[in-house]
């Protein structure tokens, strides 16, 4: 992803530092004017696509920086992960301010990588795909990354982040708003497992030994370690509130 960063430090890893350092600076800028950001992201985003972006290394690593796929999941993260920290601490306070404009941006990056490998759905119906993965344990993990999860994930994708727009949200009922924002759940899901079994699928197509077989490996492995960290924090939030609800009801009238 970026240059001078080992291959064993999950890419993830890295994007999730950038996005934090980025929101925990930013944030206030970026609640009191996010449009400006949202064009930056914008700009970062439509750079992916011209091909002369990688004929100069340190403005195709900036563009990494701001616009890889690994980008739009750690933003994708810090959103959910902000509905799972403790509400008292700064830091969760921080994620909460800009919880929406994370959302938009985070969008903005990963509908570009959509647009970009969108191909990859059909192909992978077609011999072609055993033909790039050389068939076997590799070209069935890599199927199922992207047409088994890679489509329903990309609904739940689509109409949360569509629906995170502030007009958008506007015309809506608040109540058909909240069940909408509800497909951040499965999303949440979906993008956690698509993350280890491409991770999986290149480690296994790399074979042990094979150029960047660990630094595939360490990457499905923190994808697991996030999606566990995530569920943990969220059963610990349901049974904080459940012994509070409990505390009230034992408390004599």
């Amino acid at each position: 992803m970026l240059p001078y960063i080992p291959d064993v430090v999950p890419n993830i890893v890295v994007a999730l530092v950038i996005v934090v350092a980025f929101v925990m600076a930013f944030a206030p800028a970026l609640r009191k004017c996010p449009v400006v950001f949202y064009a930056v992201w914008i700009a970062a985003c439509m750079a992916t696509f011209v091909d002369i972006v990688r004929w100069i290394p340190w403005l195709y690593y900036v563009v990494q920086a701001f616009a890889s796929c690994y980008t739009g999941v750690a933003f994708y993260l810090l959103v959910m992960f902000a509905g799972a920290f403790p509400k008292k601490w700064w830091f969760t306070k921080r994620l909460l301010s800009v919880r929406t404009e994370m959302s938009i941006i985070g969008g903005f990056v990963i509908f570009a990588h959509v647009i970009q490998v969108l191909i990859m759905v059909p192909l992978s119906f077609t011999p072609i795909w055993d033909k790039a993965w050389g068939g076997g344990l590799t070209s069935i993990i890599m199927f199922i990354a992207a047409s088994v999860v890679g489509v329903p994930l990309t609904v739940c994708f689509f109409v949360p982040w569509i629906t995170s727009f502030r007009t958008v949200r506007g015309i809506m009922e608040h109540s058909t708003w909240k069940k909408v924002q509800r497909l951040a759940y499965p999303f949440m899901a979906l993008m956690v497992l698509q993350g280890i079994l491409l991770s999986i699928g290149h480690a296994v197509y790399a074979q042990p030994g094979g150029d960047g077989f660990v630094g595939y490996v360490v990457n499905a492995l923190a994808y697991a370690a996030i999606g566990v960290a995530y569920v943990a924090l969220k059963l610990r939030r349901r049974a904080e509130r459940r012994a509070k609800v409990v505390a009230r009801q034992d408390v004599p009238a």
